[in-house]
């Protein structure tokens, strides 16, 4: 449906308010809309407003402020200098203007049209660029660089706003070891055997050349895992993460008899993998109502194993049914009980929280109770069968990207010179994730503390706290504080997979005599901790070969 402008713009003749506009074109009858000579807030600036991601409300303020204030409000993005727009990616950008056009554009945020009105003339663009990816070219294009009225009073007084602006506003310098490296380092796979006993040694891709093999193990594995027979869970595991690494197809059982953690049951399921197309105790397993039925219950947030076969032993066997065990109206749930949780800090100072919000019950408080003092228990489970089928959803990576971006910019509102990295399996190239987990620090430890509370309480606050990060789904998203001596630590602590974090740390403790976690590193007979300045520098701390996160897919 076109967009409707608001009557005291409305300029379209019945002819053409008639014709379908398409997403991100302004619907105007010419390519300009001269202004109304008593307001000059921004002379010389002519405006493209972008409509995706923005409200009719939101279409209708800017216009009416683009009108007023701009020398010309452009039907065509070619004829203007600054493109007004709510979208914060590259990809959803090239979908209503070329990025080649877009690159001799300054790209800035609805705020910046907002403030510089206020302000009674052009703020500089610095602040308010909406796609990172061109931050150089909006910063050059700075309106503030050239006064179009020649006026050199104007131009003094606009020179002193962008000097006091930028000493304002201009976070601290993030020390260099709290950056990635501008080159990303690329590993060596010739330094790597497959045949290692230990994951942190071997490059295991997101897909492998045995993945078929592998997803038929990991059925059995699962299926260990939901009876509580964890040891042989285990087993499986390495079996899994072995295969995940061996970088071709296998064809016969001699080919990987040396290969550890392939023992003598595992390579007679090999072999008749190979001679049959699949493995039958998989088949068996796939089919079997109790697989089905403890797969199905432990996919619900807050149900494990353990819960999931007394469910079954109770007589359950659908979600139906646990939403009649549980009392639960799933309509109630997802419309009126969205929570949060923070976790509390732990002593070796990382925080984790996870964040929705609540329209009724109050607001949570940072012991993630409601007001009323209700403990989180069972509630758990109620809220994710409300939500499961928001939850159980996949989230794209456009989308992780999106919801990184909306977190850190809010973030930086609250304590600027913030750093973040999104982990988990985005980080290792999954194109879709369960969850979104993020990790901050600050260069200033004194900054970390409490950070997570606030930054959750502003995003209650402006309703951005909740798993309706678009399109009205909820997500799942995790936030991480981590203190800046332990950032590198947390970052590969959490950025997985299992087998390699477990992997990595039994190398830490057999080869090194050392402890680690996301927590950070410490000397096991004397507790002196070590405080790696890159990611890499965790890596040859331990004396192993570098692996780039997209080869740490050790699970299927």
């Amino acid at each position: 449906m076109p967009f409707k402008r608001p009557a005291s713009v409305q300029r379209i003749s019945s002819k053409e308010s008639s014709r379908s506009e398409s997403p991100g074109e302004t619907p105007f009858p010419s390519k300009r809309v001269k202004l109304s000579e008593d307001t000059n807030a921004l002379p010389g600036i002519k405006a493209y407003i972008v409509l995706a991601k923005l409200t009719p409300s939101a279409v209708a303020e800017l216009f009416t402020l683009a009108e007023k204030n701009c020398e010309a409000l452009c039907k065509e993005v070619n004829d203007a200098d600054v493109v007004i727009t709510a979208v914060g990616m590259r990809r959803r950008l090239e979908r209503h203007i070329p990025w080649n056009i877009a690159k001799t554009k300054a790209i800035v945020t609805p705020k910046w049209l907002r403030d510089s009105v206020k302000a009674g003339h052009p703020l500089p663009y610095e602040n308010y660029v909406s796609i990172q990816d061109l931050y150089d070219e909006t910063v050059q294009k700075s309106a503030l660089s050239v006064s179009p009225l020649g006026d050199p009073t104007i131009d003094a007084q606009r020179q002193e706003a962008h000097e006091g602006s930028h000493l304002s506003s201009t976070p601290p310098e993030v020390p260099a070891y709290l950056l990635p490296p501008l080159i990303p380092i690329v590993t060596d796979t010739s330094k790597l055997s497959y045949k290692s006993r230990y994951s942190c040694q071997r490059a295991s891709p997101l897909v492998c050349p045995n993945q078929a093999l592998a997803l038929e193990f990991d059925i059995i594995r699962r299926s260990r895992a939901l009876e509580g027979e964890e040891r042989s869970a285990l087993s499986y595991a390495r079996a899994i993460s072995a295969l995940k690494a061996i970088p071709h197809k296998i064809t016969s059982r001699q080919q990987v008899e040396d290969v550890s953690y392939l023992g003598t049951k595992v390579l007679s399921l090999i072999e008749e993998f190979l001679d049959t197309g699949h493995i039958s105790e998989a088949l068996s397993i796939s089919d079997s109502p109790r697989f089905i039925a403890l797969s199905l219950f432990s996919s619900v947030y807050g149900i494990g194993p353990n819960t999931a076969r007394r469910l079954y032993a109770l007589g359950l066997r659908t979600l139906d049914d646990l939403e009649a065990y549980y009392g639960v109206d799933p309509s109630e749930v997802k419309d009126e009980r969205e929570f949060v949780e923070l976790e509390k800090p732990s002593e070796k100072g990382h925080y984790a929280s996870e964040a929705s919000t609540s329209r009724a019950g109050g607001k949570p408080d940072v012991k993630g109770r409601w007001n009323d003092g209700s403990e989180l228990g069972e509630d758990w489970v109620k809220i994710a069968l409300g939500l499961r089928e928001d939850l159980g959803l996949k989230i794209p990576r456009d989308e992780v990207e999106e919801m990184g971006r909306v977190v850190v910019k809010e973030l930086n509102e609250i304590q600027p010179g913030c750093v973040s990295t999104i982990v988990g399996g985005f980080r290792r190239g999954k194109p879709e994730s369960n969850d979104v987990d993020i990790i901050f620090t600050h260069p200033d430890e004194s900054k970390v503390k409490d950070l997570c509370k606030r930054l959750v309480r502003r995003l209650y606050d402006r309703g951005m706290v909740s798993h309706v990060m678009r399109n009205g789904v909820r997500r799942r998203l995790d936030l991480i504080f981590a203190q800046p001596q332990i950032y590198w630590c947390a970052v590969i602590g959490w950025s997985g997979s299992i087998m390699f974090e477990r992997d990595i740390r039994q190398w830490a403790k057999d080869k090194c005599g050392m402890k680690f976690d996301s927590s950070g590193i410490t000397r096991r007979f004397d507790s002196k901790p070590f405080y790696p300045k890159s990611e890499k520098e965790v890596f040859d701390l331990f004396g192993l070969e570098w692996i780039e996160p997209t080869l740490r897919n050790a699970d299927v």
